[in-house]
């Protein structure tokens, strides 16, 4: 009887310290600053690194919520910097809606890339957000695809300077645009996967 005391209470002291455990460890990721070598991997590896790192373009735009992101600034180097293959069909349409068609870079996204990459960095669909800037692209309703027909890229480095935890696993980052000025604060929540965009607003 009393080995069975015991193990009942080595049971419950195990318990307790794996609560504990799990309690503190959860405090570490919702509070506090990162460190400098913290800031090093979000300036190197979560951000920057070549112009076809999706995660800046997520910085392109200004929204207080994810469902009101430009999606034409978003999207306006492609997904991933990839450009897409464009039938000789697809184009020719585009030539009817714009001559520089064939003598500039074209742009393909389809609906379901773009669904995608929302879902994946911010938890929301498409059909979710405010579509702003949507019109701004050309539209294939046969392709199910949008389009820019251009010459240049909005893509823009930036320079992470601090970052606070806070309460449910928000990261808060501040960080400078290396081709426009002042501060910039982007929200991020933390996941199993990585973590989706919240927000991305210019200080005051």
């Amino acid at each position: 009887m009393k080995i069975l005391t015991k193990v009942m209470d080595l049971l419950a002291l195990s318990v307790i310290l794996s609560f504990m455990i799990l309690m503190f460890s959860g405090c570490q990721m919702a509070s506090g600053t990162l460190s400098e070598k913290e800031i090093t991997v979000f300036n190197t590896e979560f951000f920057n690194g070549d112009i076809t790192n999706m995660n800046n373009m997520l910085l392109s735009s200004e929204y207080s919520q994810p469902d009101e992101i430009n999606l034409f600034e978003l999207f306006y180097n492609g997904v991933g910097g990839a450009f897409g293959e464009v039938s000789e069909d697809e184009l020719s349409m585009l030539t009817e809606l714009c001559s520089d068609a064939p003598y500039l870079d074209i742009i393909k996204i389809t609906a379901n890339e773009m669904d995608a990459f929302l879902q994946e960095k911010m938890g929301i669909s498409l059909a979710e957000t405010k579509k702003t800037g949507l019109d701004s692209f050309y539209y294939l309703e046969q392709y199910d695809s949008y389009y820019l027909i251009k010459g240049d890229s909005n893509f823009d480095w930036c320079m992470v300077t601090s970052g606070t935890w806070e309460s449910n696993n928000k990261l808060i980052l501040k960080y400078e645009k290396e081709y426009e000025g002042g501060q910039w604060v982007v929200i991020l929540q933390k996941t199993d996967d990585g973590y989706l965009f919240i927000s991305n607003q210019k200080a005051d």
